[in-house]
């Protein structure tokens, strides 16, 4: 039986197109291994949001082919769409494949395999206007399943290379999704994150069907208990997405809404399609239409340009929306991106000191939003037994609203929906205890 090991690097996305390349070549007959075991096919699915993502794509190619020079290396991803000649000439690599075609990685290995040729099959990704549809099943040791609904992205802010390795926003058709969600169920699934490289933009190229409607024909999807979005830009929240979020009971208390920086000037700088004041307006809204809904973001700090003041007026921004989680990021110079030829680079020590004082307000948030639901009972789906200081007999989950709580519990609870109340706020995560569990019809008292 022939054998395929995988590398993963860079975001969810990634991960789930990971899993459906696998299934293509589970169907061919091959065996998954370990990436540190010597198997027949390497395939790295590599990143290049940073010059780091470049670097490390390399190594491990690398690595992979120290591991087993008689093996057909394989590189996909971002870092293969926009670099394929620099990845070509690294010794021992046999094929590139970019974020396209990837159901023909199976035939080119196949003919590699008899004449031993290298192939660069990238194309040109900005010419694509169609979804590529592959399908995952199942997730291995996961109750969260991920579905992929959109690819690409339309917006060319300046920090960032996403479009020219992922192509135009593309989304996917409508009738393939529910299937899949069906499917997912059937699996023994509760909860779908709906993903994407511009999630909120699905839609945006189909003629008068949107995010919103979508998950309409979501919430009417029997056994399914919990929609996620894994992320969503405050512009595309509008009144219909509003009152989704207000009126389906699927939809989680949860929302992923970057804000990159918070002061107009830098944002201008950046191409986002939104004031500091339209952001706010926005979250209001938000928290009318879903009251407690936790609302987390993506920070970058020390873009090219942002002054103290600057700085200061994101921080009281943060501050004012109150979010429930940040994730910080400093600026990182990405090459090929107009920020990265911008002059008024921001020094390394200065990026990191801010970077540290937004962690430390995020960390103040993410408490405070943990303690308003103490003494309230959460519905959580525990994805298994929590590793480390709990000691035994314990499991962790999500609850609907994103905290990760800890709890005592065995675990053939995992993948069920559990009612735990919130017993201690933490910073990342919480304690709970155990009240029932909800088995399809009945609930089952603890």
């Amino acid at each position: 039986m022939p054998s395929v090991a995988f590398y993963t690097l860079g975001c969810k996305v990634n991960f789930y197109d990971t899993e459906a390349i696998w299934q293509l070549f589970k169907k061919e007959g091959y065996e998954q291994v370990d990436f540190e075991q010597t198997a027949d096919v390497y395939l790295i699915n590599t990143c290049t949001v940073t010059n780091t993502g470049d670097k490390k794509s390399r190594q491990i190619i690398r690595r992979a082919v120290r591991r087993n020079p008689e093996a057909i290396i394989a590189v996909t991803g971002c870092y293969a769409q926009t670099s394929p000649a620099e990845i070509m000439d690294i010794p021992g690599v046999d094929l590139v494949i970019g974020n396209q075609d990837r159901d023909k990685i199976l035939p080119f290995v196949n003919e590699i395999r008899e004449k031993r040729e290298p192939i660069n099959a990238v194309r040109n990704i900005m010419k694509n206007r169609v979804f590529e549809e592959m399908d995952v099943p199942d997730f291995a040791d996961r109750t969260r399943a991920f579905l992929k609904i959109q690819d690409g992205c339309n917006n060319f802010c300046t920090f960032c290379i996403i479009p020219w390795s992922r192509g135009l926003s593309r989304s996917r058709d409508q009738k393939s999704i529910v299937t899949q969600a069906h499917q997912l169920v059937e699996a023994g699934y509760k909860e779908i994150v709906l993903t994407g490289i511009h999630t909120g933009g699905y839609g945006d190229d189909l003629e008068n069907y949107r995010l919103s409607d979508l998950l309409w024909d979501l919430d009417k999807v029997d056994g399914l208990e919990r929609i996620r979005i894994s992320s969503i830009e405050a512009s595309q929240i509008d009144e219909k997405m509003l009152d989704v979020l207000n009126r389906s009971s699927k939809m989680c208390r949860h929302l992923h809404i970057p804000l990159q920086a918070g002061d107009d000037t830098v944002l201008k700088r950046m191409r986002r399609k939104y004031t500091t004041e339209e952001f706010y307006g926005k979250m209001q809204l938000i928290r009318q239409a879903m009251p407690d809904v936790g609302i987390t973001t993506d920070v970058i700090v020390g873009f090219p340009g942002e002054t103290d003041e600057m700085f200061r007026n994101g921080y009281e921004l943060m501050k004012a929306i109150n979010f429930s989680e940040m994730h910080v990021f400093p600026y990182s110079q990405r090459n090929g991106t107009p920020a990265s030829r911008m002059q008024d680079q921001i020094d390394e020590e200065i990026k990191h000191a801010r970077v540290r004082e937004l962690i430390s307000l995020s960390e103040q948030m993410q408490r405070a939003y943990a303690e308003k639901f103490v003494g309230q009972v959460l519905d959580v789906i525990p994805e298994g037994t929590s590793k480390g200081i709990h000691g035994p007999g314990k499991m962790h989950g999500f609850s609907d609203n994103y905290l990760q709580l800890i709890f005592d519990g065995s675990e053939d609870l995992q993948g069920q929906i559990c009612r735990v109340k919130l017993t201690k706020a933490g910073v990342n995560e919480c304690e709970g205890q155990l009240v029932r569990v909800l088995d399809g019809t009945s609930e089952a008292a603890v």
